[in-house]
C-alpha cells in the first residue's frame, strides 16, 4: 500500500516534469524572437493610450507611419517621407532605448 502512494507521486512528479519541459522548449521556438527579422519595417516607438487602445510609429521602408490600433481596427494616422526626417528618427531611434513615446514626439513638435 505504501509502495503504491510512492509510485503515484513519483509518476506525478515525472508528468509535472515533463509539463515545464515541455512549456520551456515551447517558449523558446514559439514565443521567443520572430522567426524572421526585416529590417525593412519596424516599431520606432509606441504608446499605450487605453488598455487595448495605443499608437503607433513604424517605419515601412522610406515612409514613416503614425497609426492608431485598438482591439478591432487598425488606422493609418500620418506619413513622414521626407528623408531628412527620417534620418533624425533612425538617428533618435539608436540614442532613445528606454524613453517613451510621448517624449519622443514631444522632441520632434518643439522642433
Amino acid at each position: 500500500m505504501d509502495w503504491l502512494i510512492v509510485k503515484t507521486f513519483l509518476t506525478m512528479i515525472l508528468i509535472v516534469g515533463l509539463m515545464f519541459a515541455l512549456l520551456i522548449v515551447a517558449r523558446k521556438y514559439f514565443y521567443g524572437k520572430p522567426h524572421f527579422v526585416n529590417e525593412n519595417m519596424k516599431v520606432l516607438a509606441a504608446m499605450n493610450l487605453q488598455p487595448k487602445k495605443a499608437i503607433y510609429l513604424v517605419k515601412v521602408f522610406n515612409k514613416a507611419l503614425l497609426v492608431g490600433v485598438s482591439d478591432n481596427a487598425i488606422a493609418s494616422l500620418g506619413e513622414i517621407t521626407d528623408s531628412e526626417v527620417l534620418q533624425k528618427l533612425d538617428a533618435a531611434g539608436e540614442k532613445r532605448r528606454g524613453k517613451g513615446f510621448a517624449e519622443i514626439l514631444k522632441g520632434f513638435s518643439q522642433r
